[in-house]
């Protein structure tokens, strides 16, 4: 076993964003007051920086999913007014407009490649490093080995290498990203027959790890899921191998030229649709949206009055009103001709003075509407996440026919902007979304409904609207239909393997037709994102140790129920250990936060707020704080 000498030694497992982050608060609490002798340890097989995820090696085609101007992995703008700046703060779009000027067009709006991102969390860790190693009494020292385990130690925190090596630590940080996962039995299943079959399966991954140029040219395969995996998939089996897309006419129509080289895409997932894609509007919220029933001081007036929240009865009314008020003020500025004069003034009305819930809320909208504006539709937008229920085709090509004439009004809506009632409505949702993110960390929405309403059916809603690729993906899949590329399946389609075939197949059972098959499937999304289902060898270890164990909640008959994450504390995040008692020296950063935090961010926003979309750096920050302050006391 190795001692690292008399310094209070820290552990970072994981060199990605997050432990990027966490050092660059390190250096700016050592900056603001010097402290006694400190080395920090960083461990992770990937290059320290941007680890797997953004690896500045992977291919160009891949695109990030928010635009330039949100991400950063350290403090700036109104941000350091709560997480304060160190020497070497610099947005992504900051460090892109000094170094890589020919990528950066104006207002940064643009979605970048994840290289280039890649490229930017290597030059943020390099920098960091080299600042922390010229503080007195510093030192950094980087590992490039996987850590297998972390057990508790009379000394300390032991960690245990790949490489046999044993680090004996005062404290760790956890800050791991995306990690392996077991299949559940439906996948499981299919992964078996597959090998026994000798068929092409390629399990939920990181796009990073998978090897695309295995997949047959020529010939069908299938894709579950449609989310960003799906896109990344898409255009390295396209473009990656040779062809192109280029534009048709005045409007946003792509034709794609094939190479002849590409597969045939059969993709299916359960809303039988991508996620919609992103409004070409400025702004991560969209200039004209206003949450005005949504908002603090209701939020507050129902806590006096319930004490914890219940998410479908006391705040989705609340978000509902938003979306609407907001949908139909944006329709009655485009198409005024539409409405009474007193329309918008008569729901305001109605939507500040009806307590009703969704249901009723919905009747006496429609009501209204027959009376004032008789060729308007209600708006529900609890619809945008099922955009084809209720309706069966009779053959796949009745299918193919309305999924592009769905593609191409999401590319017309996409390019409208703020001129877009839909898009605007997403947008509402989606601030709705990031006001909730903090409220959920507190523990001001009660964990059953968190689990039941939240997790259970608004997640799904918001991802599928308001976290889609660029608009560019969708014109890209549109061609790509059109060329016979790629053919969607339906939806709630369901996977399996024939035997008697000898291959996979996939059907809808709301599209008439035989079934697709083929001799390769991609699930197309990431590992999922549970510590019980984990085959990371650490996380599992800390499990099996009783140094970590995962959260738990109650359903509504009593019976307990297992979270995604690890159970932890307030922050600084702490594991809580089998015994239900705080690990001092193990702090958590990330993913598996992610039963304390409602849709654990990758990056945080850049001059975002540290209780909601800047959390991730507000969390880097408490544990550096705390570490730093006990080096000082052990010291």
């Amino acid at each position: 076993m190795q001692a690292l000498g008399s310094e209070f030694v820290i552990a970072v497992v994981g060199a990605g964003p997050r432990g990027t982050s966490f050092l660059e608060r390190v250096l700016a609490h050592r900056e603001r007051a010097a402290g006694p002798g400190m080395r920090i340890v960083v461990l992770d097989p990937a290059e320290h920086g941007p680890g797997t995820v953004w690896s500045p090696e992977q291919s160009g085609l891949y695109l990030m999913n928010t635009p330039a101007g949100f991400p950063t992995a350290a403090p700036v703008g109104a941000t350091t007014e709560t997480v304060p700046a160190s020497s070497v703060s610099c947005s992504f779009a900051q460090w892109r407009a000094r170094y890589e000027p020919d990528t950066a067009p104006a207002g940064d709006a643009d979605f970048p490649a994840r290289a280039s991102y890649g490229r930017y969390l290597r030059w943020l860790h390099h920098e960091v490093t080299q600042r922390l190693e010229r503080l007195p009494g510093v030192v950094v020292e980087h590992r490039h080995t996987e850590v297998i385990r972390v057990a508790r130690r009379p000394s300390g925190m032991a960690l245990t290498q790949d490489d046999g090596g044993v680090l004996v630590a005062d404290a760790v940080v956890l800050a791991l990203g995306h990690v392996p996962a077991r299949l559940n039995d439906a996948a499981r299943q299919i992964a078996q027959a597959a090998h026994d079959l000798s068929l092409h399966y390629v399990p939920p991954s990181i796009p990073t790890d998978v090897d695309y140029s295995a997949l047959p040219a020529g010939e069908s395969v299938l894709a579950r899921g449609m989310g960003l995996n799906f896109f990344d998939l898409m255009i390295q089996v396209t473009v990656g191998r040779g062809g192109r897309f280029r534009p048709v006419g005045p409007g946003q129509r792509l034709e794609y030229i094939a190479s002849g080289r590409e597969p045939h895409l059969l993709a299916g997932s359960r809303r039988g649709t991508p996620y919609r894609a992103k409004t070409t509007a400025p702004d991560f919220v969209p200039d004209g949206v206003e949450l005005v029933h949504f908002t603090p001081a209701a939020v507050e007036g129902l806590q006096r009055r319930h004490r914890v929240l219940d998410f479908q009865a006391h705040l989705w009314p609340l978000i509902l009103r938003d979306v609407t008020r907001t949908y139909y003020r944006t329709l009655a500025a485009e198409r005024p001709e539409l409405f009474a004069d007193t329309f918008i003034s008569q729901l305001e009305e109605l939507l500040a003075s009806d307590a009703s819930g969704e249901g009723v809320l919905g009747a006496h909208g429609q009501r209204l509407l027959a009376a004032s504006a008789p060729d308007v539709l209600w708006f529900d937008i609890r619809s945008l996440g099922r955009p084809f229920a209720g309706l069966s085709f009779e053959t796949s090509q009745s299918y193919q026919s309305h999924m592009l004439a769905y593609l191409d009004d999401d590319i017309e809506t996409s390019f409208a902007g703020t001129a877009s009632p839909v898009k605007m409505a997403i947008g509402a949702l989606h601030a709705a979304r990031l006001q909730l993110k903090p409220m959920l960390t507190e523990g001001r929405v009660s964990q059953l409904s968190r689990i039941t309403d939240v997790e259970g059916w608004f997640e799904s809603l918001v991802e599928g609207t308001a976290s889609g690729p660029p608009v560019q993906r969708i014109q890209e899949l549109a061609a790509l239909a059109r060329a016979g590329v790629v053919e969607f399946l339906g939806p709630e389609a369901y996977f399996d393997v024939d035997p008697e075939a000898g291959c996979f197949a996939a059907q809808s059972p709301w599209v008439g037709g035989p079934p697709a098959h083929a001799r390769a499937l991609v699930e197309a999304m990431m590992p999922a994102n549970r510590v019980q289902l984990s085959q990371s060898a650490l996380i599992t270890g800390l499990m099996e140790d009783g140094v970590a164990r995962p959260f738990e909640v109650l359903d509504a008959g009593g019976s307990p129920r297992l979270g995604k994450g690890f159970d932890v504390t307030e922050s600084p995040h702490r594991l809580i250990d089998s015994h239900g008692s705080a690990v001092q020296a193990v702090f958590v950063l990330g993913l598996q936060l992610s039963s304390v935090q409602w849709g654990t961010a990758i990056a945080a926003e850049a001059g975002g707020a540290a209780s909601s979309s800047a959390r991730s750096l507000a969390d880097a920050d408490a544990a550096a704080r705390t570490l730093v302050s006990r080096a000082c006391q052990v010291s």
